[in-house]
């Protein structure tokens, strides 16, 4: 998948699906919440699922590497992002891409709906075919 097409968040190089010069996971991790942390992490749980995986994925920042869930790759129709951020951005009060909370904050943290002809345009693009957005 090509993910050059849209702001993708939590690239982090630890993550199975990170980038190896992403940034580090673990310097991301904050001792405590933001107070709008809340609010970031249900926008993030809320998202449209664009790609479901039936890949189980481990909790990287604990010691036992427990199983977080299923991996799904999560959009608002602009932002891509998987589906364990929230987990992190939760327990570890990870530091996202301020730019990304902006957006979360201007949509006063509600995802909006994502047509159908939204989605399948933006499978298109991630899977290398040709496809416009509007």
């Amino acid at each position: 998948m090509s993910f050059d097409k849209f702001p993708f968040l939590g690239g982090f190089r630890e993550l199975e699906y990170g980038s190896p010069d992403g940034p580090s996971i673990r310097a991301a991790a904050r001792m405590a919440a933001p107070g709008y942390e809340g609010d970031l992490v249900r926008y993030l749980r809320a998202g449209t699922a664009l790609v479901a995986t039936p890949s189980a994925v481990p909790d990287v920042l604990s010691e036992t590497g427990a199983f977080i869930g299923g991996l799904h790759l999560l959009t608002d129709g602009h932002w891509l992002w998987y589906s364990d951020l929230a987990h992190y951005v939760g327990r570890y009060h990870v530091e996202l891409d301020p730019a990304f909370i902006e957006h979360a904050r201007s949509k006063d943290w509600t995802v909006p709906q994502v047509s159908d002809e939204r989605l399948e345009a933006m499978v298109t693009l991630l899977i290398g075919d040709e496809g416009e957005l509007d």
